[in-house]
């Protein structure tokens, strides 16, 4: 008097279960790699961004200190006559 479903080892809707879990681990698994790569070039890419401003705000400050100096110097000759 049993039901075919009664005598499966499994029943489909378990193994459907089963599917739809090992897609999403899939899923997260690939999401992760891409996360941790957006992170690492992220990361890498502000230690660029960094360099760069530290070259231009050291070149910007040598220029500037020149430009004071030469101020000065030319400042001191125009008093001197």
């Amino acid at each position: 008097m049993g039901r075919k479903d009664a005598q499966m080892p499994s029943l489909p809707v378990d193994n459907y279960r089963k599917q739809i879990g090992k897609q999403n681990k899939r899923q997260t698994t690939t999401t992760v790699k891409d996360l941790k790569k957006h992170t690492e070039s992220k990361s890498s890419s502000s230690k660029v961004y960094q360099d760069i401003k530290m070259v231009v705000g050291g070149f910007a400050a040598v220029v500037i200190l020149v430009y004071c100096l030469l101020f000065l110097w030319l400042f001191d000759q125009k008093n001197v006559k």
